[in-house]
């Protein structure tokens, strides 16, 4: 199937079309795309796509987080990953699991413990490092959340079919693989 992309100067925006709409021919009516950055000359790779989309969603992530009220982006993200650690879990290995700075996740991990989510126990294996778990307000919290963003996150997969979404988590987990031997190195 052929994608024709394009910048619509009237919208300010780009667009891709599918040219073989015609079912007969393996094609499928595509509504244009309406994402800003889209269509950048010289970066029309699906990688730099994939971060276009992870920034969108980072966004929108912000914003619903912002109008619950509850939780910072960079605190919800300490929440996240203590909730799927019932050992518990240090600042470096928190920030490892989320791919941010160890800064970022200590400043949440404090303002989370200031409110009562998370607590801080001393690390037998190096006393310079302690543990981090979540209360049990904490849990109601992440709990809370999750179920929220996972509905997000299902709704943001909707239009794919069960098939289509083993494909494409197939596709970014070869391509996770790549960046994996990249960081190594």
């Amino acid at each position: 199937m052929k994608r024709q992309s394009r910048t619509d100067a009237s919208l300010g925006r780009s667009t891709v079309e599918t040219e073989a709409a015609d079912p007969d021919k393996g094609g499928t009516a595509r509504t244009p795309l309406e994402l800003p950055g889209w269509n950048v000359p010289n970066l029309q790779f699906s990688t730099f796509r994939v971060t276009l989309l992870a920034k969108v969603i980072d966004r929108l992530t912000i914003r619903r987080l912002a109008e619950r009220g509850e939780l910072t982006y960079a605190e919800w993200r300490v929440l996240a990953r203590l909730g799927t650690m019932p050992e518990g879990g240090t600042v470096g290995q928190v920030a490892d699991l989320a791919w941010v700075d160890r800064a970022e996740v200590s400043r949440a991990a404090r303002s989370l413990e200031e409110r009562g989510y998370t607590r801080r126990h001393e690390n037998p294996n190096d006393l310079r490092t302690p543990i981090l778990f979540l209360t049990k307000t904490g849990e109601k919290l992440y709990k809370a959340t999750l179920k929220e963003r996972v509905a997000f996150h299902e709704s943001l997969l909707v239009d794919l079919s069960p098939e289509e979404r083993v494909v494409l988590d197939e596709l970014l987990s070869r391509i996770g693989d790549r960046l994996a031997h990249l960081v190594k190195t």
